[in-house]
């Protein structure tokens, strides 16, 4: 990439980010700790919808198994199933925090340009500066009291995170080339917006990007450990019922992008590599808060509309699973119906699909319907929904029924509610405003309940 063509003739800086907090060295070089950094920094640092009954604690990571394999053709992802030790209660629909790390040769390229390899196992702390800018300074509360440069980097900080302007322009003053710096005070300016837009908001450049850009570029570590994100925990939901292997192991599913891995899933490979080499490795997780998106021993006489695309199915094999396993111990108990409408790219990318046609042919699935978007019509979980809009909506409108959705938030999930607007407007013969008032309606009354992601 050719920075120099994003640089103008003509700008002003954005105001940059200060630094008010300073990082000193002992000469001791710390003994490695198995215990993830997060883990040690006490009760002031609160992670994300965690249960108050559970802390997080690495669990050992018990099989790994592909059950999607990549396919470039059509853009279909690799997905893997990975089986978990769990040393607390759960239920379908319940879903857990993996704390992730930052790769390890993404951290060692950092730590080199920062000129901080021979330092990056040596014990550190942070101080406040003596004169601090800003009055209500503070120690970030999810770097440990004693640390090392390589912990901070590895299991503290945000590294793939989209940089702001303010931070570009501070990174500016930190830079020698002056192509570099001009580039990095260009981009953080009003002039530069729709070059901003570009590289930052539409290409994702992240900030381990403009450092590889920027070679030149050295910001003290105290600096990016006061303005970069918390690097935070991954929410997964759990893909198994607990009736099914007790509540000693979960499992959970996770796909992986081939350009760009997300931080979290790009450990997860690692770890399952490891497993491979029969190398022991753990993984950090957390039970997170129950809502309602869930399936329990009470929702067996009720019926369900389960609507999913990708790796979305993962909650709903926990609830077809545990519905499953509740027929068998409860025969004499009066069974509701479950609806399952799944999309994926292809066939063979729809999650155990041989099991889903299994719980269709035995009942636990009163109706599946099944679509891939780069085949044959219909393509879409909403040209199905369609073709069933009179039996979706009479089905929909029973008081005993309950739709799911879990899927993108950002796009999927909107389009499905669009098309269930447009099934609505067709079956009972009213306007898009009062189609889209009932369902609020159905949301209040907890009758549509959706699992999102962004």
């Amino acid at each position: 990439m050719d920075i120099g063509a994003y640089i103008l003739n003509e700008y002003i800086p954005a105001k940059p980010l200060v630094g008010n907090l300073e990082a000193f060295f002992t000469d001791e070089e710390k003994i490695p700790i198995e215990t993830c950094a997060q883990l040690r920094c006490g009760e002031g640092l609160k992670f994300p919808f965690a249960r108050l009954d559970s802390q997080p604690s690495a669990v050992a990571i018990k099989e790994s198994k592909v059950i999607v394999a990549a396919d470039k053709a059509t853009e279909t992802k690799r997905v893997v199933e990975l089986t978990l030790e769990s040393s607390f209660d759960y239920q379908p629909g319940d879903t857990i925090g993996i704390l992730p790390s930052n790769r390890t040769e993404i951290v060692d390229r950092l730590l080199h340009q920062l000129e901080l390899i021979d330092k990056a196992d040596t014990t550190c702390h942070l101080k406040l500066a003596l004169h601090c800018a800003k009055k209500n300074a503070k120690l970030p509360a999810h770097i440990p009291p004693e640390t090392t440069p390589r912990e901070i980097l590895t299991q503290c900080l945000s590294l793939n995170c989209l940089p702001q302007k303010q931070l570009l322009s501070a990174l500016a003053g930190f830079t020698r080339d002056d192509k570099e710096r001009s580039f990095l005070a260009c981009l953080s300016s009003k002039q530069a917006t729709s070059h901003y837009q570009s590289l930052i908001l539409e290409q994702g450049l992240l900030f381990t990007d403009i450092m590889e850009l920027c070679g030149s570029c050295r910001p003290p570590l105290a600096f990016l450990v006061e303005h970069l994100p918390r690097l935070l925990p991954r929410p997964y939901s759990i893909a198994n019922s607990p009736l099914e292997a007790g509540d000693q192991e979960l499992r959970v599913i996770y796909s992986l992008l081939s350009h760009k891995p997300g931080v979290t899933t790009s450990m997860l490979e690692a770890k399952a590599l490891q497993i491979d080499a029969e190398q022991h490795t753990k993984v950090v997780i957390y039970p997170r808060l129950s809502n309602a998106f869930r399936y329990t021993e009470q929702d067996l006489g009720s019926n369900q509309i389960l609507i999913a695309v990708g790796t979305g199915l993962a909650p709903f094999l926990s609830f077809l699973t545990h519905k499953e396993y509740l027929i068998k111990q409860q025969p004499q108990q009066d069974k509701g119906h479950s609806w399952l409408y799944i999309g994926a790219k292809k066939p063979e990318a729809i999650l155990k699909r041989e099991k889903l046609q299994s719980w269709q042919q035995s009942s636990v699935l009163q109706r599946l319907r099944m679509c891939h978007s780069r085949g044959e019509s219909p393509n879409y979980v909403q040209q199905m929904m369609s073709d069933d809009a009179d039996d979706l909506i009479t089905f929909l409108l029973k008081p005993e029924t309950v739709l799911y959705l879990c899927a993108d938030g950002a796009k999927i999930s909107q389009s499905i509610a669009n098309g269930l607007n447009q099934c609505l407007q067709k079956v009972l013969h009213i306007t898009e405003e009062e189609a889209s008032q009932q369902l609020k309606e159905l949301k209040t009354k907890g009758k549509y309940r959706e699992d999102v992601w962004l």
